[in-house]
C-alpha cells in the first residue's frame, strides 16, 4: 500500500504482528473525528504487508489516510516495529497506539487541540479499560482545566508521571529527537520505560485535559506479550537498564527519589507478588530480585517512607535488613553486615504471601506516622484516588 503524499498533523504509529488482532477496528477508531489531521501508519511485524492490508479492507475515502509498512525482526517486542513508524514520521506530533486498543471518537482532534493551545510537547492520553477511568496518571487536582492559560504543565513527581510507562497521547516529534529517545529494542517488556522516565523527566512541557476523548485499553488479546510470567531477572530488565545506563544519577534528587519508589513498589514488590509459590521462581530469581532492591534502595534510601508496613516488611525479606532500616529507628546498617537470611524461593513466597494477606491499615500506614503526609504514601495515592480531577 503506497504512503498518502500529504503532511499530516499526527502520524499514529500501529503495530501488529498478527493478523487475528483487530487492527481494522483501531485504525477506524483513529479517523473517526480526526477530520483527516492524522495518517495511520500500520506497521506489519513479521507479517505480510498484503495480509495486513486485506485484514484493514479499507474504502476508498480511508486509503489516503492510512499506509502499511512491513518490518521484520522476529522480536516478540513493539519496540522494533514502532521505532520503524517513527522513523517514517513526518507530521509534528507524533502517537503509538496497540491494535487491540481504540480510541475515543475525536480523541487526535481533541489532544491537537489541547497541544496547540498549550504548545505541548507532550499531551497525555485519558486511558480507559473496560469501561473505568483509569486514574494514571494521578495528577493534581485543577492541573487539567480546559484553556491555554487555566493550568501548568505536569510534573514528574507532583503529578506522579513516572507511574505512567506507556506514552500514549501526542509526542511532539521534534522533542524526541532532540532528547534522543527511542524505545528501547531487545527487551522482552518494558521497552517503553527508559523513554517515557527520561522524558517525564527531561525540560519538556507536558500537559494532559482528564475530559478529552480516551485511549480505551483493550482486552481482546489473549496473550499481550506483556502479561507472560518470564525469569525475574528477564522481567527487571528495563529497570536494570535504567540503572546500568546512568539514569538515577542524570536525574534531580526529587526525581530520583520518585522513580525509585516506583520501580520498588511496581516492578520489584510487583514481581515478589506474582510469586506466591516457591515453584514459581527460577532458579536465579531470588538473588535477580534482591540485587534489584538493593540498587535502587541505595539510590534513593528515603524511598523507605513512603512505603507502606507491607511492603516495608516484604522488603526487609527481599532487599535484607542490612540494606533497609534497623528495627525502632531510621539508621541504615553499614554495608557488609547481617542481611537478614539468604534469598530463597520458599523465604520470597513466604514474604509476598505475608504481604498479600495482610491487613488493610498495615497496607495503607507507613511505619512512621508523620510519612503518611509523604506526596508518594500509599495513603495519599489512595486519597488523590478518590478526589475528583
Amino acid at each position: 500500500m503506497h504512503a498518502s503524499t500529504f503532511v499530516p498533523a499526527v502520524d499514529l504509529i500501529i503495530a501488529v504482528h498478527d493478523a487475528r488482532r483487530p487492527v481494522a477496528r483501531a485504525v477506524r477508531s483513529v479517523l473517526d473525528g480526526s477530520e483527516g489531521l492524522v495518517r495511520v501508519t500500520v506497521v506489519a511485524h513479521d507479517l505480510g504487508i498484503a495480509t495486513v492490508e486485506d485484514a484493514l479492507a479499507l474504502t476508498p475515502d480511508e486509503r489516503p489516510h492510512v499506509r502499511v509498512l512491513g518490518y521484520s525482526d522476529h522480536v516478540r517486542s513493539p519496540a522494533g516495529p514502532f521505532n520503524h513508524g517513527l522513523a517514517h514520521a513526518r507530521a509534528e506530533y507524533v502517537a503509538v497506539m496497540g491494535s487491540d486498543d481504540t480510541l475515543e471518537p475525536g480523541a487526535v482532534r481533541a489532544w491537537l487541540d489541547v497541544a496547540r493551545e498549550r504548545g505541548s510537547d507532550v499531551v497525555l492520553a485519558p486511558l480507559r479499560q473496560g469501561g473505568q477511568v483509569l486514574r494514571n496518571p494521578l495528577v493534581r487536582r485543577g492541573t487539567g482545566r480546559p484553556g491555554p492559560r487555566a493550568t501548568t504543565p505536569l510534573d514528574a513527581v507532583s503529578d506522579r508521571l513516572l507511574y505512567r510507562s506507556a506514552p500514549l497521547g501526542l509526542l511532539r516529534r521534534s522533542t524526541l529527537a532532540r532528547l534522543g529517545l527511542t524505545f528501547t529494542e531487545g527487551l522482552a517488556t518494558g521497552e517503553d520505560l527508559e523513554l517515557s522516565a527520561r522524558l517525564w523527566c527531561s525540560d519538556a512541557r507536558i500537559d494532559m485535559l482528564p475530559s478529552a476523548p480516551a485511549y480505551v485499553v483493550g482486552a481482546d488479546a489473549a496473550d499481550r506479550v506483556t502479561g507472560a510470567r518470564r525469569p525475574v531477572a528477564d522481567e527487571l530488565a528495563a529497570v536494570t537498564r535504567l540503572r546500568t545506563v546512568g539514569l538515577p544519577g542524570e536525574l534531580r534528587p526529587s526525581q530520583r527519589r520518585a522513580l525509585a519508589i516506583k520501580v520498588l513498589r511496581v516492578h520489584v514488590l510487583g514481581a515478589l507478588g506474582r510469586r506466591q509459590s516457591a515453584d514459581a521462581w527460577d532458579d536465579d530469581g531470588p538473588a535477580a530480585l534482591r540485587a534489584e532492591a538493593r540498587a535502587w534502595l541505595e539510590a534513593a534510601p528515603t524511598a523507605l517512607h513512603a512505603l507502606a508496613r507491607a511492603d516495608l516488611a516484604a522488603l526487609r525479606v527481599v532487599a535484607g535488613r542490612a540494606w533497609v532500616a534497623r528495627t525502632g529507628d531510621d539508621e541504615r546498617l553499614p554495608v557488609g553486615s547481617d542481611d537478614g537470611g539468604p534469598a530463597t524461593a520458599g523465604g520470597f513466597a513466604a514474604a509476598a504471601v505475608a504481604r498479600a494477606r495482610a491487613g488493610r491499615l498495615t497496607t495503607l500506614v507507613p511505619r512512621d506516622l508523620p510519612d503518611l503526609l509523604d506526596p508518594e504514601s500509599t495513603a495519599t495515592r489512595y486519597v488523590r484516588y478518590r478526589l475528583p480531577w
